[in-house]
């Protein structure tokens, strides 16, 4: 048997041998549409549109996608493929009702249709589902699926039909992290606090969301809340120290000493000692003297620091300490064409902005489209563009804050907003991710200030706490325009 040659989508020539199992083989005409199943890596068990161009020998057809397109992008891809791996189009099957959870469908995902399950239903017609070939956990809107039929001895059968047995056992739940990530933490362990015992409690105020201060337990009152008295904060009469109730979630023993002897580096996350409390930030600049610029994405803020006035940023994860290791962005600049171009559309006129001052600015790359990041104003290039120094992105050899020129298109002023003490499933966000704010949607509300968010950009869901989320705006003709609520368009 010859070997048949695995070459990648993109780089190969018109035709292509598939040898798939053979299971049922029909008789195809000329001209009919019907549906390709791909075994290639990346695609396998996925099903494609295609056309029926002529039969090229025994049980082997040349058939023309209608949604692939050929190397050189100017007409659909054809390829030849085993009779086994082709099949009519299902009929169409009209789902007025919501999916429900392990209901089987098919996804409309790159270019071709999925199996999977319905994982969870997530509001808003949207639903999350697992894929069958990949177990990728991926978000949908309802008119991206259809209910899974089966081929089986030249029918079409449903897949309640065909499985009326239906367990969650036989839907091969395996968790994975492909496209399911965690920021912060799944489900924080709320530890049992007693009397007297010294924790840390975490501000929910306006302007000072996100601090953690040093505090002891004075009593339980109820079964998640406590009395507690601040060792750092004082009563408004600095009379005596102040005491107020705070939720269980918002408390966590005190993170252990680590002596941090060498020099914090650079985009590394730490907490600072600040207005009597524990601030996280990342270093945006080595000084000397064993000092430290900390850009605070919360405020919007760059200080000072001395090398003691800061400790390793830690994270209270399912009762246990685990420090920061947070990977930093990179981004790849060609020599001589790290610019960023405004898009024709979307806005209609330029901001001016002047030298100093602090602005997000919004990247083109693949990876990164949709994000903004905070920057500084170095000087302005002319013909309404920027040279701008952004304040948690670095160059390659990670030695300084990446510099880069900008259409001023591509900058806007950072958002004046007021945190909500709660956001809501369907509200439209922004999240610190990554050194960035990218806009999301909130999916569900957590315990402890926690909640999932759906990034249509990435099509993926990560978990977000609330100090590093903010209500999305829109900078349109010069103003921030809050975003309506719903789902993202």
């Amino acid at each position: 048997m010859q070997n048949i040659q695995d070459v990648d989508l993109k780089s190969r020539g018109v035709k292509l041998r598939i040898k798939c199992c053979r299971s049922w083989m029909g008789t195809f005409s000329e001209g009919m549409s019907v549906e390709v199943k791909r075994d290639k890596e990346g695609f396998r068990g996925s099903w494609h549109n295609v056309v029926i161009v002529k039969s090229v020998g025994y049980d082997k057809y040349l058939v023309e996608y209608q949604t692939l397109k050929a190397v050189n992008g100017s007409q659909f891809l054809k390829e030849e493929v085993d009779a086994s791996c082709i099949r009519p189009c299902p009929p169409e099957i009209h789902s007025f009702h919501p999916f429900e959870p392990l209901d089987k469908v098919d996804a409309w995902f790159i270019d071709g249709w999925w199996e999977g399950h319905i994982r969870e239903v997530l509001g808003g017609l949207m639903y999350e589902v697992c894929l069958l070939s990949t177990e990728e956990e991926l978000v949908f809107e309802h008119s991206m699926l259809r209910p899974h039929q089966e081929w089986i001895k030249e029918k079409w059968v449903t897949a309640r039909e065909f499985d009326m047995t239906r367990s969650s056992s036989d839907m091969n739940l395996k968790s994975k992290d492909l496209k399911i990530k965690i920021k912060c933490s799944g489900k924080t362990s709320e530890p049992k606090f007693s009397k007297e015992m010294r924790v840390e409690v975490k501000s929910d105020e306006e302007g000072y969301k996100g601090s953690w201060y040093a505090a002891v337990i004075i009593e339980s009152i109820g079964q998640h809340k406590f009395l507690v008295e601040y060792l750092t904060l004082r009563t408004e009469d600095e009379s005596e120290p102040l005491k107020e109730m705070a939720d269980a979630s918002d408390i966590r023993p005190c993170p252990p000493v680590i002596d941090r002897i060498d020099r914090f580096k650079m985009l590394e996350e730490v907490d600072a000692w600040y207005n009597d409390g524990w601030w996280v930030g990342i270093i945006c600049k080595i000084l000397d003297g064993l000092k430290y610029m900390v850009y605070f994405w919360t405020t919007n803020e760059e200080l000072v620091f001395d090398h003691f006035t800061l400790r390793p940023h830690q994270e209270w994860i399912d009762g246990k300490w685990v420090i920061a290791f947070r990977k930093k962005p990179k981004v790849q600049v060609k020599p001589g064409l790290g610019k960023l171009k405004g898009q024709n559309g979307g806005v209609a006129r330029r901001t001016k902005f002047s030298v100093g001052a602090k602005v997000e600015a919004k990247r083109d790359e693949e990876s990164y489209r949709g994000s903004w990041y905070p920057a500084t104003i170095v000087r302005h290039l002319g013909n309404g563009k920027y040279l701008l120094r952004y304040q948690t992105l670095e160059t390659d050899d990670e030695t300084d804050l990446l510099t880069e020129e900008a259409d001023a298109l591509c900058i806007r002023p950072p958002p004046v907003t007021q945190q909500p003490d709660i956001f809501w499933p369907l509200d439209e966000v922004d999240a610190w991710y990554n050194g960035g704010w990218w806009a999301g949607q909130v999916c569900k509300v957590l315990d402890g200030s926690n909640y999932t968010v759906y990034f249509k950009m990435s099509n993926e869901i990560l978990e977000i706490q609330h100090s590093d989320l903010r209500p999305h705006q829109h900078w349109l003709d010069g103003k921030w325009i809050a975003a309506k609520r719903g789902w993202i368009s």
